[in-house]
């Protein structure tokens, strides 16, 4: 080896361990092997962390418990039974939505249809921080192998909204879960609205053709409740697009920037969205014209429209990006990136409102294949940003935010 190269290898080394000394691990209390993941956080700032935790042949159970400062509280088991939907893309979640009110969700297989997919969801809803839950919505797809699921949550003055996709008909399509199929059933996304006591009060649709298995992302805002999905449109364009809730009603979806990524089958790859006092911002992934990238966009509200996107990788995303904005109005955004080594990282930065960035922090490496590493999730309490991710079971972390730059 030569001298400078030599000298390139120990920079890089120092500057990784550098940023791997501003993450502190933190112990969860789920089981070797859970998988499904989810990490929400509630309107007065409560972390929740949700798992599913494999009980012997066939049989399932739904798990979280809360962040108390810096350590995770005692398991709390919601749910158990047999014939479980269980996945790395379409995970269950548990959703702290005002007060001592949770929402939490499964996904079940129906048991008269034999498809190999042929499931849907079962919502339930505690007013006594997870001591006792009742069941008060099921959805599911049409057709033999359809599917309802994909849900994403966010608090409303009176209750919360709950979207998720549904599959129309049935085309003897193969749902393609497993990305990249040549044909998929056609999905529709919704939104289902409950109210502080987690009656259901609407049910309807927001868009009639979208993405069949990206996962989709919502936040409330001074300009509305935005909801943030992968679109479906007209020659299989899968770009990122955005609908708001004003006034009771859904506007016409819209979308975040034109991507123009062309693409037969779905990428499993969905946007995320959190909104700080200046409005939203959206990360997602694009493999448009062939070249992968992780964007990000501010909501800009003079204007009524996102601003053009900021590119936030390295040059070899993997995607799965998360998004949580700070209080100076920048956001941090999170992603899995393959390092020049050839590994898997999850990897964080600032991003500004004028488009500048911050240096990346690695704050794990992780599994390569997306079934070990499933979505990799960012959130944020007070002065912390707060990760989850898989790698043989269920990892979280803490950065300060101070620490990016």
């Amino acid at each position: 080896m030569s001298r400078h190269v030599f000298v390139l290898a120990f920079v890089v080394s120092v500057l990784a361990t550098a940023a791997l000394a501003e993450v502190r691990l933190l112990d969860t209390p789920a089981a070797e092997k859970s998988s499904s993941y989810a990490l929400n956080a509630g309107p007065d700032g409560t972390i929740v962390l949700s798992w599913v935790e494999r009980l012997g042949e066939g049989g399932h159970a739904l798990r979280f418990a809360e962040l108390h400062e810096d350590e995770w509280g005692d398991a709390t088991t919601i749910a158990t039974g047999e014939g479980w939907f269980v996945n790395w893309i379409d995970h269950p979640a548990v959703v702290p939505v005002g007060g001592k009110r949770l929402a939490a969700h499964w996904l079940v297989h129906d048991e008269d249809r034999d498809g190999d997919y042929g499931y849907g969801i079962r919502l339930v809803f505690s007013e006594d921080r997870g001591a006792t839950w009742r069941e008060v919505f099921r959805a599911t797809g049409e057709g033999t192998d359809g599917y309802a699921g994909f849900v994403a949550y966010a608090p409303a003055a009176d209750g919360f909204e709950m979207a998720y996709l549904a599959t129309v008909g049935d085309d003897n399509a193969e749902p393609a879960l497993a990305g990249h199929g040549e044909v998929e059933p056609r999905m529709t996304l919704r939104s289902a609205r409950f109210d502080a006591a987690g009656r259901l009060v609407d049910d309807r649709q927001v868009d009639a053709d979208v993405c069949s298995c990206c996962t989709t992302a919502m936040a409330p805002s001074s300009d509305g409740l935005f909801l943030a999905f992968r679109d479906r449109r007209e020659g299989e364009f899968r770009d990122i697009s955005f609908a708001r809730l004003q006034h009771q009603r859904w506007s016409a979806p819209k979308l975040v920037h034109r991507d123009g990524w062309h693409i037969r089958g779905c990428p499993t790859n969905g946007p995320a969205v959190a909104s700080g006092e200046t409005g939203p911002a959206v990360a997602w992934f694009t493999a448009a014209g062939g070249e992968s990238k992780v964007l990000a966009a501010f909501w800009n509200s003079g204007k009524q429209r996102f601003d053009d996107p900021i590119r936030i990788d390295n040059g070899s995303p993997r995607g799965w990006a998360g998004v949580t904005t700070l209080d100076d109005g920048s956001a941090a955004v999170s992603w899995v990136e393959r390092s020049e080594a050839g590994h898997f990282e999850l990897r964080v930065r600032r991003v500004s409102e004028a488009g500048s960035t911050g240096t990346a922090l690695t704050v794990a490496p992780v599994p390569a294949g997306r079934s070990a590493v499933g979505v990799p999730k960012l959130g944020r309490h007070v002065d912390r940003l707060i990760f989850a991710w898989r790698d043989g079971g269920v990892h979280t972390a803490v950065v300060p935010t101070e620490a990016l730059e």
